[in-house]
């Protein structure tokens, strides 16, 4: 035992360090990038769109130029990855006391996470406003937001023509946030007043992502990101329990009332949106419009059968499955690969997981254990999420898939969030 804690002192010593980094999870989040670029492509290549320039280089068209972005992000994560990984934070700490100070301080997350929805929301008084109701995409507020479909979900950076999404941003910082939070919470979280004003902490970069993104799914991951974070670390289930009893009658009361006052309406007078999807879930004969991208992910599903009509052969695809590089891959990959197809990425997920919750319950620290809880809360979240709304379990969304779906701030953001925790794995004393 000796020897060992002489290992482990000595390589605390080191700035950085590979040495007993998780393969595993590095391993199926290559693999899963891996069915990223194959349905990406594959639910592009057939669109007929013009060329364009990319980073003002060279021209490719659109299903390349998606792909192209797609790798650059991926390997972009994978460097941020593998930097996280390696990195000592301890030796750290013991060099730049006062540049650890900075970032061991949970404000600075905090104010970060919620100032750039507050940005969003003065920069669409910016200027004038026009374009982005549609499918296509316009810049407004000056040049700094992208709006698309209505929402302000994108924030733009002039002049390298490069956009990425907040939420995304947030939940990577969030998480480092109430890590530190709850550890220097004491037992503040045995009461349910604590509880109550944890929630509250929590509530306020949901509500500002609902508000001024118009973006209610990453509001909905935020905060149940935050919650299980808050219900795992407390100490008194009995409590967590009431509070979440409470969250659930206020969440059932909401969408019981949305339902009451819109059915019966025609599709163009439901509102909000939120309201519209409720009641296409559980009325889509009554509401095809608002039904036909999750009508169009079962027909996808259903045709796949238990080994898929191959990948490229997707019919539904074609005009006819929305989305289907974004939050509708799962159904693009089970038409592609089948029942076979959809279990194994399932199955991918779940190991993955595994893997994280095993770190979790050897961290050495409250705040190692509670990082590796808000990752695995993220990711567990958004799979299950994406697959029951693919599969019309829950009212359609918007969620991507990790590490799979399209999006480059996702793909980054959740290998950097990985990168955390093969750092906390790196600092558990191997038996």
């Amino acid at each position: 035992m000796k020897e060992k804690t002489a290992v482990k002192n000595k390589n605390d010593e080191k700035f950085f360090s590979a040495e007993g980094i998780d393969i595993s999870i590095i391993f199926i989040s290559v693999f899963l990038s891996v069915f990223c670029l194959v349905f990406v492509y594959s639910a592009l290549a057939f669109e007929e769109t013009g060329s364009r320039t990319f980073l003002k280089l060279f021209t490719l068209k659109s299903s390349d130029r998606a792909l192209f972005k797609t790798v650059l992000y991926i390997l972009f994560g994978l460097f941020g990855m593998t930097a996280l990984s390696i990195v000592n934070f301890k030796a750290f700490k013991k060099k730049f006391p006062f540049v650890t100070a900075i970032i061991s301080n949970p404000v600075l997350y905090y104010i970060v996470s919620c100032g750039m929805f507050v940005f969003i929301e003065i920069m669409k008084h910016v200027g004038s406003d026009v374009g982005g109701e549609t499918e296509k995409s316009a810049l407004v507020g000056g040049g700094f937001l992208l709006k698309a479909n209505g929402a302000y979900r994108w924030i733009h950076i002039p002049g390298i023509n490069l956009s990425f999404q907040p939420s995304e941003v947030a939940k990577f910082l969030l998480i480092i946030c109430f890590a530190i939070v709850i550890y220097n919470a004491g037992m503040s979280l045995k009461h349910k007043r604590g509880i109550l004003f944890f929630l509250m902490f929590a509530a306020i970069p949901a509500f500002l992502i609902l508000k001024c993104s118009s973006d209610m799914s990453s509001a909905i991951v935020v905060f149940g990101i935050l919650f299980i974070m808050m219900f795992v670390a407390a100490p008194d289930l009995k409590n967590s329990l009431v509070v979440l009893l409470g969250i659930l009658l206020v969440v059932g009361l909401v969408f019981g009332i949305l339902i009451m006052a819109n059915h019966g309406k025609q599709e163009a007078d439901i509102h909000p949106y939120q309201a519209k999807r409720l009641l296409a879930w559980l009325y889509p004969e009554d509401y095809p419009a608002s039904a036909d991208q999750t009508n169009q992910a079962m027909y996808a599903i259903g045709s796949g059968g238990y080994f898929g009509e191959g990948i490229g052969n997707s019919m539904q695809k074609i005009k006819k499955l929305p989305e289907a590089q974004n939050d509708m891959i799962f159904a693009l990959i089970c038409e592609e690969l089948g029942f076979v197809g959809g279990f194994s990425v399932i199955l991918l997920y779940f190991v993955l997981i595994f893997r994280m919750y095993m770190i979790a319950q050897n961290a050495e620290s409250l705040m190692d254990r509670m990082i590796v809880v808000g990752v695995i809360s993220h990711v567990g979240l958004q799979v299950i999420i994406n697959i029951c709304v693919v599969t019309r379990l829950f009212p359609n969304t918007g969620i991507p898939l990790p590490l799979i779906s399209s999006g480059g701030s996702s793909i980054l953001f959740m290998y950097l969030e990985l990168g955390l925790v093969l750092n906390v794995g790196k600092s558990i004393l191997r038996k």
